[in-house]
């Protein structure tokens, strides 16, 4: 194709409002490009009275179509050779309507090395709703050990966005935080990552702000092999048969653990993006496959996360 002829290409669609199902009008939609040295805004457009946009660009590179909407900003993603002709570019209304919001699983992976005890969590966060979940005051609340003098990385994963880095926000008593970001229908994930000096035998204070019941905010603490965690509220699941991993459940939101041993996931020199291949699992495991497949996500997210902040 010629530059001329590209001159000539288009990227078009409408804003609607899942809501209500209907166009969003005067919605601001901005096109950016993605390149090397980051995203570049290209030029910011508002949708007409029927929610249609319109951009001439020719679609030579990923280019990122964001539209704020109610306070939330919502992307979406063109790459080249994928039509960039009739894109629906999804907005939905915002409330603070917290019933709809249910913490599907919590895992905390400890890995004891060295005098440093590096801690990983990750949140699966779902909204039922028709809305996007969006409360001023804190749509999660967490906290972190004194020790971490309030040092998190915090990275979420939007219902269908990219992974973005936030800063956690003090929310007002010692060693409390929050998060801002919208949970928009769909699945959100939170990953923190932060470090604590450690001299074995040490004590962990978990503290989940989120309840925590046998449907909602399972909470499951991962370990290596030869790292062992005991106290009151906690339940030894089992090691995982395929890493070795030791599995507990943790049944209340205040648990002081006792942690024993070193060890890591990750061997220091390993590629962090391996996957390993599926197992068949036990029988005695089989009632537990939930858990034996967020491991599996968990690590993956690990690997993930290891080659994002690379990049």
């Amino acid at each position: 194709m010629t530059p001329l002829l590209l001159l000539f290409l288009a990227i078009d669609g409408t804003v609607v409002n899942k809501t209500t199902n209907r166009p969003a009008a005067d919605t601001p939609v901005t096109l950016l490009r993605l390149g090397d040295g980051g995203m570049m805004p290209l030029g910011t457009v508002k949708a007409a009275a029927d929610g249609k946009f319109q951009f001439d660009q020719p679609l030579d590179s990923p280019y990122l179509l964001q539209a704020s909407f109610d306070g939330v900003t919502y992307n979406k993603m063109i790459r080249p050779g994928e039509a960039a002709n009739g894109i629906e570019l999804a907005v939905f209304a915002t409330n603070r309507d917290r019933s709809k919001i249910r913490i599907l699983q919590h895992m905390m992976l400890f890995e004891p090395n060295e005098g440093t005890l590096s801690v990983s969590e990750s949140l699966f966060i779902e909204n039922s709703g028709d809305a996007s979940f969006n409360d001023p005051a804190g749509n999660y609340r967490f906290t972190l050990p004194p020790e971490a003098n309030g040092q998190v990385e915090v990275r979420i994963t939007g219902a269908g966005g990219m992974p973005l880095n936030r800063e956690a926000e003090p929310a007002g008593p010692p060693n409390t935080y929050k998060l801002t970001y919208p949970f928009k229908p769909g699945e959100t994930r939170i990953d923190f990552q932060y470090s604590l000096p450690f001299t074995p035998p040490a004590v962990f204070p978990a503290r989940v702000l989120h309840a925590i019941t046998p449907q909602d905010g399972v909470t499951r603490i991962v370990t290596p092999s030869g790292v062992k965690v005991s106290g009151e509220g906690i339940e030894d699941l089992g090691a995982e048969p395929q890493t070795q991993a030791q599995v507990y459940a943790l049944t209340r939101g205040t648990a002081d653990l006792r942690i024993e041993g070193t060890g890591s996931l990750r061997a220091l020199n390993a590629d962090e993006s391996a996957s390993p291949e599926p197992r068949a699992i036990p029988p005695r495991l089989m009632d537990r496959k939930e858990w034996i497949l967020g491991i599996s996500l968990f690590a993956l997210a690990l690997g993930f996360f290891a080659l994002y902040k690379r990049s």
